[in-house]
């Protein structure tokens, strides 16, 4: 049986003008999702924007999306990558403390580690809270390190709470992680995708399990509704979903995905703010693009 459900929403994080975490709003922020029945929430991730953040603020808000979502039966996943193992290692701590429901562990940006260093940092960081399940984020675009299948198969030998991976490289990995592992085991295992527009073909193709979705910010219902078809076999109503959304999606993409969806998120009064500098608003024109199409 999979340790994770296939469908959480990436969060995104509210920030201060000045680009500090915005304390104060991270539960009003937690409630809009509550309020829209996500099942699952994934924290600071790349959409939550994490690494804009310091070590501190991320186990702070750890803390505070959990106390909001406390009773409420929402899975929370925490969002976990650093550049120093230690750095990895307390935010895993700190979200066990919190109490989340499990652990996306990311491998360090820019430095670029062998696959035998990224095996090291899995069992080091995974030590740290062994109770929770994890599974992997390989990002090789954004990251510069791709995780190779193999190196997965390694790790799930070797560290008892590693249950999957969120594949954003290469879906061709997925099949052949899934061909290298125990397959008396496999059912435990998840593939996530974090790509809305491609998941379907990811799902159907590629053996891909679940979804954490960025879309869903925006179309909570229509995107959950999507995984819930793929998982009865119900592709021609996961496709026809999908269509009505698409047009919404490939705009998001082009306004720039995170400050798109926070531009939309602020006109229905959530307290989002923007994201932190460099990173700028959304253009006078594509607001005037997302105003239309989410008339």
């Amino acid at each position: 049986m999979a340790r994770f459900i296939p469908y959480s929403v990436a969060m995104v994080t509210p920030f201060t003008k000045a680009g500090n975490l915005d304390v104060a709003n991270v539960p009003a922020v937690v409630k809009y999702y509550l309020n829209h029945n996500i099942p699952g929430l994934l924290v600071s991730g790349t959409t939550g924007e994490q690494h804009c953040m310091t070590i501190a603020e991320r186990k702070e808000l750890y803390r505070l999306v959990a106390e909001t979502t406390a009773g409420t039966g929402c899975q929370l996943y925490a969002g976990v990558a650093a550049f120093k193992t230690e750095d990895a290692k307390e935010l895993a701590a700190a979200a066990k403390e919190a109490g989340f429901s499990g652990i996306m562990l990311g491998f360090p940006p820019y430095r670029i580690p062998s696959q035998r260093e990224a095996e090291v940092y899995v069992q080091q960081v995974a030590s740290a809270a062994k109770e929770l399940p994890i599974f992997l984020y390989n990002n090789p675009r954004r990251n510069g390190f791709n995780v190779e299948p193999e190196t997965f198969a390694r790790i799930v030998k070797t560290v008892d709470n590693v249950y999957g991976q969120k594949e954003a490289g290469f879906p061709e990995n997925v099949k052949k992680m899934k061909t290298l592992v125990d397959p008396g085991l496999l059912d435990q295992y998840s593939f996530f995708s974090g790509s809305d527009s491609s998941f379907i073909d990811a799902f159907t193709k590629y053996g891909y399990t679940g979804l954490t979705s960025i879309a869903g910010n925006v179309y909570p219902d229509q995107v959950k509704a999507i995984v819930d078809h793929l998982q009865k076999n119900q592709v021609q109503q996961a496709e026809s979903i999908m269509a009505s959304i698409a047009p919404g999606i490939k705009l998001l993409e082009q306004a720039g995905i995170i400050q798109s969806v926070k531009y939309l998120l602020r006109k229905k009064n959530v307290p989002i703010g923007y994201c932190p500098p460099p990173i700028l608003d959304v253009s006078d024109e594509m607001k005037e693009a997302l105003d239309k199409e989410f008339s």
